[in-house]
């Protein structure tokens, strides 16, 4: 709970106590909510990650896709030599009308103002989680970038360990994951 009260008193430091846009209408340079993410109500398991804004608190089994999870971290090489390829994905149609949604876990940060600072500064303009207390480590193995693909059901259709060397390693991925065109 210290955890989380913290992540809160940091977030509103970094955006400024304002409220977050939702998906729509994010810019560069703000932190953006995760109200978009598709969930169902209750799931079997559970593991539980604020959203990076501070907004609220997701059970990361409870998300449904069509949705890119993208697991990153502000320190490491390949995460920001592949971030331009997310920001070019999410810039498609099919993520800008909701047909598929991209969602960002921030892990293994030095400090709670590390992920939102890398957030605003490179303009990743998607909601992000933040698995501060590393508790995802089991689930997403030990490094990053890992890139998962969930589809309608919740289940993972797709994983890519480590980064993309090109925007059409992502695109292929993408397209072959959930059946559509880019």
């Amino acid at each position: 709970m210290r955890i989380l009260s913290i992540l809160f008193a940091s977030t509103l430091l970094v955006t400024g106590c304002g409220s977050s846009p939702s998906q729509t209408t994010t810019t560069a340079g703000t932190i953006p909510d995760c109200s978009r993410i598709e969930r169902v109500a209750t799931a079997e398991k559970s593991l539980e990650m604020p959203c990076l804004d501070g907004s609220e608190i997701i059970n990361f089994h409870a998300i449904r896709g069509p949705i890119v999870v993208n697991v990153w971290g502000s320190w490491c090489t390949g995460c920001r030599e592949e971030m331009p390829f997310l920001i070019d994905l999410y810039a498609t149609d099919a993520f800008k009308n909701g047909q598929v949604n991209l969602l960002g876990v921030d892990v293994q940060e030095k400090d709670l103002l590390s992920g939102p600072s890398f957030v605003k500064s490179h303009g990743m303009t998607w909601p992000h989680l933040i698995d501060a207390e590393d508790k995802g480590k089991f689930l997403f193995g030990p490094g990053v970038p890992v890139t998962w693909f969930i589809d309608k059901d919740g289940k993972v259709v797709d994983t890519r360990i480590g980064s993309y060397n090109t925007k059409q390693q992502l695109f292929d991925q993408t397209e072959k994951a959930f059946g559509i065109k880019l």
